[in-house]
């Protein structure tokens, strides 16, 4: 690990984070990946010459998963406490304004995916439609053959 990150680990520890940060890449058109440990998740990223890749951001989480949501938002807050904590430090590291430029823009220009579920307003499904939304998203994790009958029994008189 470089000096940077060593430094730069250990400034952000002080704030109350387990931060890790990786050593950049030496090749400035090579795209480096990152995973920083944040809030008990790690947030993975990559970036290329100084620029975050915000498709790469939590990518190895599946997009349909609640996980994927929640990792997206605390790399949001990951991205502004990085600008706030390289602003306000000294500028005496090596690459230090360049991880600062890249984490404020990070912080900037990075939108978090949010995912809600809902079931909208009470008066516009009935309790049956409801039932067989749940089943069906049960179905869909779990599709053993006794669940998929259940909600073919209680979804056919629907009308869709």
């Amino acid at each position: 690990m470089s000096a940077t990150a060593i430094a730069l680990t250990a400034y952000l520890a002080a704030l109350g984070e387990n931060i890790q940060v990786p050593q950049p890449s030496l090749e400035a058109n090579e795209n480096t990946e990152v995973a920083i440990l944040f809030q008990q998740t790690e947030i993975p990223f990559n970036y290329r010459q100084w620029q975050l890749q915000n498709d790469s951001v939590c990518q190895s989480y599946a997009p349909d998963n609640l996980d994927y949501t929640a990792c997206t938002q605390k790399a949001k807050l990951l991205f502004n406490q990085l600008c706030t904590a390289l602003t306000n430090r000294r500028n005496n590291l090596p690459n230090q304004q360049r991880y600062k430029t890249m984490y404020c823009n990070a912080a900037v220009n990075y939108q978090p995916v949010i995912t809600t579920i809902s079931y909208g307003d009470s008066n516009q499904i009935s309790e049956q439609e409801r039932e067989c939304n749940q089943l069906i998203l049960k179905a869909l994790v779990s599709p053993t053959a006794e669940l998929v009958k259940e909600k073919n029994e209680t979804c056919k008189s629907i009308d869709k």
